[in-house]
């Protein structure tokens, strides 16, 4: 029997002690020696014990328990082979050799010897392994000669940077020692551009396997940008560039400062803890930080709900920016080691060109000669990405350096001064804006000079549908605004890019574009809180009140715009004339327009669609006709209506007598939202439609990338619910669906389908007509629509995959429309959710008369605009808290119910 304790220090505790008691079968000596280990770590971990504590206490008990494996071993070796060679060194590689186990880490083991292997080495070694594997560890190894390793690492990448990690663990340390002093002289030195290179490959190729951003939703915590790997790899090259890969030498040798040297230890310490945290929850080896990890994990680490913001979004926001910090100080070494002139010859071929005292521009960096430039005029904080905006050159890492040290010299006085804010227009004014801010942003200045935007930095909303951090999706819709100017869009959305050219001062509408989230993280209602805000810096910035008025009007409306295309009924004539009332100017509008666009196609890849490109043109088109004609007045909407129906009744060849029944008996709403030539397929199908039957229609939009379906039939109670079931069955994704009713009682109902990425399968015939038959069935009355969709939901789901859940709400809006009640619903998606409403409304005895659709990734927003049984607005109180109970309790019995196939293809809709 051997025992073993040790007291493992870590911060200012203490970590409890396991006593490894080796006897009887040594794989489940270890095994109950690890499992005990992990549970004392994981209740230190629990009671706040640092990252890097846990790490290396974990790291000093898998030391413990190889010494005493080696040890056992070696001595039953020796009664084996008692006249072998018995020279050899075990040696820690990778994680295990920096000293940097996590609680479910694989380890990777060398066994070194001198010249050749012998069977006693072999016995050691094959004894340790199985005992570990037993242990339920994995384990990496490799039985090496001294000279096989040097030659290894001489021309394989991964075996050179796993040995520039090694460590003595136990064995011969002599051995061990000139090995070591072998491979600085041998290898390390040698090759070095050729490593360098490799090093840079690894990085490129692991950012564009993981994400290539810091900022993904569900990030790997390792190997992914921002991540653990980022600080190796900096260290392998400051191993070979000074020859030491430890941080507080770095110091010593000038090449961090102690501010630096701290920032990155206390991002190290933090994601040690994050992966501390995974591996004890997953009782396994997990670097991914799922969704559902993060609410598990953010209040382990003591992140809790605060008015503002979730525990969880306070906790990704801390792991973003410790993940910046490494991305940051890994580009900051890459400079220095990779990117710096080698040689005297060098130097002078790319010899700096001086474009203003103290600032220099050289292979393709600017730089300045020291921080006096700074102290002398604080406005240079700025001013230096004007510079390098106008040369189109980067700031060299040094000069950000700088930069990041001095931030405190823009204070109110200096964000304020002319030549501060004259610098930062000139910028907004120039080129590549976007690319100058992000600069700006990455070394801190941006938030220095606007506070209110640096308090976005890292913010994060936890949802899967804001795939960017707040900072990041502001900077990226300033992006797009550029694009869009440029040209970019022409093709696909020339109406915009046609507006965007009509914009005198573009300045000020990339500032509001920065700015229209600042009011987030500072509770309900960011746009109006970000209005309030805006105040104070348009006195700082110098803005007169029409500039100032511009700036915020874009912050405090800059959602309007898209809720009412998408939530609501944009064809009502007096939505519209609100919307003009609340614009107030054309130009208004147009900056409005635009800022939309951005803000959609910021939010995510899959978010801004044809679609919505239809629905926002839609409503500026119309309310842009309101301002040209200065129609503030319903009156002309029914004259138009009017206009319509002649035009219709000139231009149709269906017989009069059909023809005036139909055009009579329609509502002024379908001749408003309807186009003429849809109009005149609709009388055509009216024309074939007889008492008591039905009459369908499918026509494809694939430059719109959806199909419409028009059924004709008797009007009935529940017939929307009815279609909307034989589509789901389908497997369709409804955009919108608009109820038209004859005064005859004769229903014209209009479905839009997604074709989302499945076009070809939306367009079959065969899809339409069995959609068709089905439908007959239905309103026959010999299927039951009910069980058609519960044979469906089998077909439709999807495997499941955690999310964010949605909270389900469900509002009463009795102020947007004069004839309807609306009903908004947010929900999270899930298989016959619309079924599932569209029926309650109807055993509510509500009618349906508009429903438009939104579906983006999970998060349902459906709107409904529902009248009672009597076709009146609902305005009895006692009603409407009844619609809200009945809906929210159906809503939320089948709440666990996976997502629909339907969904996912129109996702973003």
């Amino acid at each position: 029997m051997m025992n073993r304790t040790d007291a493992w220090s870590g911060g200012s505790h203490v970590a409890p002690m396991v006593v490894l008691r080796l006897e009887g079968d040594w794989g489940r000596a270890a095994r109950e020696f690890l499992d005990a280990t992990r549970e004392r770590l994981f209740a230190w971990h629990c009671e706040g014990a640092g990252g890097s504590a846990v790490v290396q206490a974990y790291t000093a008990a898998v030391d413990g328990l190889i010494q005493v494996l080696f040890d056992a071993s070696a001595n039953e070796a020796q009664q084996k082979f008692p006249v072998l060679d018995q020279s050899f060194a075990l040696v820690a590689q990778g994680g295990y050799g920096r000293g940097e186990l996590n609680p479910y880490s694989d380890l990777d083991l060398l066994f070194l010897y001198p010249y050749k292997s012998e069977p006693f080495i072999e016995y050691v070694a094959e004894r340790i392994l199985y005992t570990l594997w037993d242990a339920r560890l994995t384990v990496g190894n490799a039985l090496r000669s001294v000279r096989e390793c040097l030659r290894l690492a001489s021309s394989d990448f991964k075996v050179k940077t796993a040995l520039l990690d090694a460590r003595y663990v136990c064995g011969d340390k002599t051995l061990y020692d000139d090995f070591s002093q072998r491979m600085e002289k041998e290898v390390l030195n040698r090759d070095v551009d050729r490593f360098f290179q490799n090093v840079l490959a690894e990085i490129a190729s692991r950012h564009h396997r993981y994400g290539d951003s810091v900022y993904l939703l569900e990030p790997q915590i390792k190997e992914g940008q921002g991540g653990l790997r980022e600080l190796h790899a900096a260290l392998w090259l400051a191993k070979v560039k000074f020859k030491t890969n430890r941080l507080g030498e770095l110091v010593q040798k000038g090449i961090l400062t102690e501010r630096e040297h701290a920032e990155v230890e206390e991002a190290r310490d933090f994601l040690f803890r994050v992966r501390n945290a995974l591996h004890f929850l997953a009782r396994a080896h997990q670097d991914q930080l799922t969704f559902e990890y993060q609410e598990r994990i953010a209040p382990m680490l003591g992140f809790v709900d605060t008015p503002q913001m979730k525990g969880v979004e306070h906790f990704m926001r801390a792991y973003y920016m410790a993940a910046a910090t490494l991305d940051r100080f890994a580009a900051d070494m890459i400079e220095r080691c990779v990117r710096q002139p080698r040689s005297y010859f060098s130097f002078f071929r790319t010899r700096a060109r001086r474009i203003r005292p103290g600032v220099t521009i050289a292979q393709g960096l600017l730089s300045i000669s020291g921080p006096e430039i700074l102290q002398a005029d604080p406005s240079n904080l700025v001013r230096l990405f004007l510079d390098a905006q106008r040369h189109e050159v980067k700031l060299s890492r040094a000069t950000k350096r700088i930069l990041r040290a001095h931030l405190h010299l823009l204070d109110d006085t200096w964000r304020s001064h002319p030549a501060t804010v004259d610098a930062f227009f000139q910028i907004l004014k120039g080129k590549n804006v976007a690319e100058t801010l992000r600069d700006m942003h990455q070394a801190g200045v941006l938030g220095a000079f606007l506070p209110e935007f640096g308090a976005l930095t890292c913010m994060v909303l936890h949802d899967v549908y804001h795939i960017y951090t707040v900072d990041e999706h502001s900077l990226r819709a300033v992006q797009e605004l550029e694009w869009l100017r440029a040209g970019k869009y022409h093709d696909s959305v020339p109406l915009l890019t046609h507006v965007m050219r009509d914009i005198d001062r573009v300045d000020l509408l990339l500032l509001g574009m920065l700015l229209h989230d600042i009011g987030k993280g500072r509770g309900g209602g960011h746009s109006e809180r970000g209005a309030a805000m805006c105040d104070a810096i348009a006195a700082r910035l110098h803005l007169n009140p029409d500039e100032a008025a511009q700036v915020k009007f874009l912050v405090a409306q800059h959602l309007n715009m898209a809720h009412l295309a998408q939530r609501r009924d944009i064809h009502d004539p007096r939505l519209v004339i609100d919307f003009a009332r609340r614009v107030e100017t054309l130009d208004n509008l147009k900056r409005l327009y635009l800022l939309t666009f951005a803000d959609m196609r910021a939010v995510g890849p899959k978010i801004w669609n044809s679609w919505h490109d239809m629905l926002l043109s839609e409503l500026y088109l119309r309310t842009a006709e309101v301002f040209e004609r200065e129609a503030f007045i319903e009156e002309d909407y029914r004259e138009r209506a009017a206009r319509v129906r002649q035009r219709v009744a000139a231009a149709s060849t269906v017989p009069e007598a059909i023809r005036e029944r139909f055009l009579a008996g329609m509502p002024d709403r379908y001749f408003l939202s309807t186009a003429e030539e849809t109009i005149l397929h609709h009388l055509e199908l009216y024309r074939d439609y007889h008492e008591g039957e039905v009459v369908c229609s499918v026509r494809h939009y694939r430059e719109r990338a959806f199909s419409e379906w028009t059924v004709v039939t008797a009007d009935r109670p529940g017939l929307f619910s009815m279609i909307t079931g034989v589509l789901l069955a389908e497997g369709m994704n409804i955009l919108t669906a608009n109820i038209h009713t004859s005064a005859a009682g004769v229903a014209v109902d209009v479905f839009r389908i997604s074709h989302g990425d499945n076009p070809e399968t939306v367009v079959a015939p065969e899809r339409w007509e069995r959609a068709e038959a089905n439908l007959r069935q239905v309103l026959a009355g010999s299927l039951d629509v009910e069980q058609l969709v519960e044979r469906a939901r089998p077909r439709l789901r999807l495997p499941r995959r955690y999310t964010p859940r949605v909270p389900t709400q469900i509002e009463v809006d009795n102020q947007v429309s004069e004839h309807y009640t609306v009903l908004d619903v947010y929900t999270h998606d899930r298989v016959g959710l619309l079924f599932t409403i569209t029926n309650t409304l109807y055993h509510l005895g509500l009618s349906i008369h508009l429903a438009k659709i939104t579906t983006n990734v999970d998060q349902v927003l459906d709107v409904f605009y529902v009248t009672d049984g009597k076709g009146q607005k609902i305005l009895d109180q006692e009603f409407l808290d009844r619609i809200r109970t009945v809906l929210y309790q159906r809503l939320t019995e089948d709440s666990a119910e996976a997502p629909t196939r339907a969904a996912a293809v129109g996702a973003g809709a």
